[in-house]
């Protein structure tokens, strides 16, 4: 069924060719365009194929500020549906967009009254959380205009329609990867609905992990579990065991794997609500997390930092995929494509995964000697034989910034040197370099009230070498990931980064601040770039350490550039 060139208006059919073709009065199609009842299933469907074919939106231009963004989420009383529209609301606002929220129950499913609703107000944009559309209410959007994305999906989509997830599968390895590097060896798993992509693919990331470190994860279930079965139960000491999405579930589960003898020394699960119910278990049973039992969530929701103790997760960054799926919608609403910044073809849908993060916090601890999982006791370790950490530790979370720029203060460098000599104070016994570094370094540059030192050290996997002695003299560690340290004071004053000698990320550090001593036309662009960026609000600071990547990257540039010329 398609429309013949003379019955169309300019770029699209009319009204009166599209019902000649469906056999139908223009009513019944202005009925089915705007979603009004009084048409069969049937004829919907007919006519519906034919807009959607035929290319007929009822909108040729964008709405203007006021106009609505439709967030569809499965239940607004949960803390990752509140992140979600969160995330949502901040670019719709943004934009100049009201929001408009419609809760679905946990089928993840959109029916007829909402479809209904919907082309009646006719949203800019739709973002739906895990929902699945069917192909007809795809056709019935795409035919009136109505751009949409998936957060988080439930299955696998087709490939026409956009999705923002997150490394799932990275998120789950490194969970269990952290057990690992504690001593850990009895692990065992709290899986989602396996009729849910995020929980299959952690599920295999743990999988993926203990398999890389000799070990098995053994499953209490035959078949997938679907989000509305009953928790599997009665399999011989199972390792892996699957349930809902809930703190009532990962309590049960948890008592199951509990049970065992010898039973796990740690429990990694498949969401912050599991977790919950893990430590709810657990107290229950008279353990002690983490001296008894280690527990590690995911997602990183409000409740998981309010828990006591404080729960050790993977932060899912459900703000910012909100807010990328949102950006998406309305970039393809504006005729700019699925997602501009990703190098695809105007139109062209995208699917975008974010980083997961390990936030190490009170939950997981090195097994208790005595359980007969405690690490192997030696005498020495040859530096061959150290490994580097494979994840990013942030201990505490991500920090939202709250300082602005100074004046430059000579007392700074004051700082600097008393705590230069502090740290050599502390590793005195190690061959090590310190150096000022940032903003505080330069003379003449407004800067944050925080003095950054680089340590260089021999080797960055020998913590004890050097990382106990910094713990010792008061500096508490903040973040551990490859190839870098960074321990800071309490008081957040003074940062100090360690690596390893020959490390890029030194010298690197060392080209920035001298070249911003010495050309002043790019310390003025450094500081401005500054103060335009802290005109604005930041709740992760390494958010606003990323802003100014392309200026300081264009700046070392022309650092290298001079440092070839000769003389």
């Amino acid at each position: 069924m398609s429309i013949d060139p003379a019955e169309r208006s300019g770029s699209r059919p009319t009204l009166e060719a599209i019902a000649r073709r469906a056999s139908v009065s223009p009513a019944t199609v202005s009925k089915v365009l705007n979603g009004r009842p009084g048409v069969s299933g049937p004829t919907r469907e007919r006519v519906e194929h034919l807009l959607a074919a035929s290319g007929y939106a009822q909108r040729d231009t964008p709405p203007g500020p006021g106009s609505l963004v439709e967030l569809v989420v499965e239940d607004l009383s949960s803390e990752w549906s509140i992140e979600i529209v969160r995330g949502v609301e901040s670019v719709a606002r943004e934009h100049g967009y009201a929001l408009s929220l419609s809760a679905l129950g946990p089928d993840h499913a959109v029916g007829e009254d909402w479809i209904t609703g919907v082309l009646h107000r006719r949203p800019a944009a739709i973002v739906l959380q895990f929902s699945a559309l069917t192909a007809g209410r795809r056709d019935q959007l795409r035919a009136r205009g109505i751009p949409f994305t998936v957060v988080d999906p439930v299955g696998d989509p087709p490939a026409d329609v956009p999705v923002v997830g997150a490394t799932n599968t990275a998120g789950g390895a490194a969970a269990t990867q952290h057990l690992l590097d504690l001593g850990h060896t009895r692990i065992a798993a709290i899986a989602g609905p396996l009729d849910m992509a995020c929980a299959v693919d952690r599920l295999a990331g743990h999988r993926a992990a203990l398999a890389a470190a000799g070990l098995e994860a053994r499953h209490a279930a035959a078949t997938p579990v679907p989000s509305d079965a009953p928790v599997p139960s009665g399999a011989p000491d199972p390792s892996v065991v699957v349930a809902r999405f809930s703190r009532e579930d990962g309590e049960r589960a948890a008592r199951e794997l509990l049970a065992a003898d010898p039973r796990p020394t740690a429990i990694v699960t498949g969401n912050d609500l599991q977790a919950l119910g893990v430590l709810d278990a657990a107290r229950s049973l008279g353990l002690r997390v983490p001296e008894d039992l280690s527990v590690v969530g995911f997602d990183d929701v409000a409740p998981a930092r309010w828990a006591r103790p404080a729960l050790t997760t993977i932060r899912q960054p459900l703000q910012e995929m909100a807010e990328r799926a949102t950006r998406m919608a309305l970039r393809q609403h504006a005729g700019v494509g699925a997602d501009e910044h990703a190098g695809d073809a105007p139109g062209e849908p995208v699917r975008v995964e974010l980083a997961t993060t390990l936030v190490v916090r009170d939950s997981t601890a090195a097994p208790a000697v005595g359980t007969g999982d405690e690490p192997p006791v030696r005498d020495h370790v040859l530096a061959d034989e150290r490994r580097d950490v494979t994840t990013v530790e942030i201990i505490g979370g991500p920090e939202a910034l709250c300082v602005g720029l100074h004046e430059y203060d000579r007392a700074w460098a004051v700082t600097f040197t008393e705590h230069r000599d502090r740290i050599l104070r502390a590793v005195g016994a190690l061959d090590v370099r310190v150096e000022h570094i940032g903003s505080t370094s330069v003379p003449g540059l407004a800067a944050k009230p925080i003095v950054d030192l680089v340590v260089v050290v021999p080797d960055v996997t020998d913590e004890s070498a050097y990382l106990e002695p910094l713990l010792g003299a008061g500096y508490e560690l903040r973040v551990r990931e490859p190839g870098h340290r960074l321990v800071r004071t309490p008081a957040r004053d003074v940062h100090v980064h360690v690596y390893e000698r020959g490390a890029t990320a030194v010298e690197d550090y060392l080209l920035l601040r001298d070249r911003l001593r010495s050309d002043p036309d790019d310390r003025a662009l450094y500081e401005q770039t500054k103060r335009a960026l802290l005109g604005g609000t930041w709740d992760d600071m390494n958010d606003y350490a990323d802003a100014k990547t392309d200026v300081i990257r264009a700046v070392m540039g022309r650092a290298r550039a001079a440092a070839a010329l000769p003389g």
